[in-house]
C-alpha cells in the first residue's frame, strides 16, 4: 500500500475485507399482481418485474386478476420472457380481440354496464337489484353453443361477449353478473367446477350478511319455451350441489346455508307441503302473466303436486282458462305452469 493511503481509504468507507454486492430480489407474488394490474389499468399489455418469475405462479396470479376484475375481459393467459435477472410478462388476448381495439371495446363495456345500472330503480333493495340484473342478463343474452364447443378462448367467455354482444357461455354470463354486482356494490364472486352437464361456472352473492348461489346461465335454458327462469336464483348449498361439485383449488367457496332471500321464498312460491289452497293463491297472484313457478321443499310434496294437479286434474278447478302446459324439474322440485 502507498504511504498515507490506508487511512484515507478506510475513512471513505473502503475496507480490506470483501464486501457483498447488493442483488435485486425477485418480485413477490403481490408485487407481480400489482404490476400486472397497473399495466391493465394503464391500457398496456406488458409489465416488467425483478427476478425470474415462475410460470405456474404467474398463471395463478393472472387467474386471480381475472376473478377479481371481470371488466378486463381480454385476458387470456400470458407469455413470460426472462433476461438478465428481469422478467417481462405480456398479456395474451382472447380470440376475436385485437390490441388496437381494446380501449374502444372497454369503453363499450363500461358504457353498457352503466346503461343497465341506470335502469335499476333507485328505491330497490339489494335483493331486487340482484333480481333485476339476473333477469336482464337472461332476457338479453343467448347461450353460444358454438362457442361452448370451440377450442379457443373467445369473447363468448367474457363480460364483453355477454353484455355488449349478447352471446356468451357460462364464463361470460358469470363474469357479466359479477361485473354488474361489483359496480353496484354487492359482494359477488365466481366459482367453477364439474356439473352433470360438464365444466361450468356460476356465481355467489352476499345479501344481508348471508351468502347465496346464483346460476344465471342455467336460468337461461337452451331449447325451452321460457326464456326466463329462476330455478337457480339465490339458492343454498343443499340445492346447488344436487347438480355439481366445485373445484378443490378455489381461493374461496362460501357456505350458503340460508334460503331467506331465495326467489321462491320471497315470492311466496316455496311450499313445504302440497296444498290446493296454497297452489290456488300462487296461480291467482300470477294471473296477469299466466305463468307461475313453484318450488317444493322436498321430493314427496313435489310428487304429490304432480299427481294431484295433473294426473288427478285438480289444476282445472284452480284456473279459469281452458289450456294449461307445464314443465317439471325432478332434481330441483320445481313446477312451471303456463295457463
Amino acid at each position: 500500500m502507498l504511504t498515507g493511503c490506508e487511512e484515507s481509504l478506510i475513512e471513505m468507507g473502503f475496507s480490506k475485507t470483501p464486501v457483498k454486492i447488493a442483488t435485486t430480489e425477485s418480485d413477490t407474488d403481490d408485487e407481480v399482481y400489482t404490476g400486472i394490474l397497473e399495466s391493465l389499468e394503464n391500457g398496456t399489455l406488458v409489465s416488467n418485474h425483478n427476478g425470474k418469475q415462475d410460470g405456474d405462479k404467474v398463471s395463478e396470479i393472472i387467474n386471480k386478476i381475472r376473478a377479481d376484475y371481470p371488466e378486463y375481459f381480454w385476458i387470456d393467459g400470458c407469455t413470460i420472457t426472462t433476461s438478465k435477472g428481469k422478467s417481462e410478462i405480456a398479456i395474451n388476448i382472447v380470440d376475436g380481440c385485437k390490441p388496437s381495439e381494446i380501449e374502444s371495446m372497454f369503453g363499450e363495456l363500461t358504457a353498457k354496464a352503466d346503461e343497465i345500472i341506470n335502469q335499476i330503480p333507485p328505491a330497490l333493495d339489494d335483493y331486487n337489484k340482484v333480481l333485476f340484473v339476473h333477469d336482464y342478463i337472461v332476457n338479453n343474452t343467448t347461450y353460444d353453443t358454438a362457442g361452448a364447443e370451440s377450442d379457443e378462448n373467445g369473447l363468448y367467455g367474457t363480460s364483453y361477449g355477454c353484455l355488449v354482444q349478447g352471446k356468451a357461455i357460462c364464463q361470460g354470463y358469470s363474469q357479466a353478473f359479477q361485473y354488474l354486482m361489483k359496480k353496484i356494490g354487492i359482494e359477488c364472486g365466481i366459482c367453477t367446477g364439474d356439473s352433470y352437464q360438464g365444466r361450468h361456472a356460476w356465481n355467489y352473492v352476499n345479501l344481508n350478511e348471508k351468502y347465496y348461489w346464483i346460476d344465471v346461465t342455467w336460468d337461461d335454458p337452451v331449447g325451452e319455451i321460457e326464456t326466463l327462469s329462476h330455478t337457480y336464483c339465490l339458492i343454498d348449498d343443499e340445492h346447488l350441489f344436487r347438480t355439481r361439485f366445485n373445484d378443490d383449488d378455489l381461493d374461496f367457496v362460501p357456505h350458503c346455508y340460508s334460503m331467506d332471500d331465495n326467489y321462491y321464498v320471497r315470492r311466496g312460491a316455496y311450499l313445504a307441503y302440497y296444498s290446493d289452497e296454497e297452489i290456488s293463491k300462487i296461480l291467482n297472484a300470477n294471473a296477469m302473466t299466466g305463468y307461475a313457478e313453484i318450488m317444493f321443499a322436498d321430493e314427496s310434496s313435489y310428487k304429490e303436486a304432480i299427481k294431484r294437479l295433473f294426473d288427478d286434474g285438480v289444476i282445472w278447478n284452480l284456473i279459469g282458462g281452458t289450456e294449461v302446459t307445464y314443465t317439471n324439474d325432478d332434481t330441483m322440485y320445481i313446477i312451471k305452469i303456463s295457463y
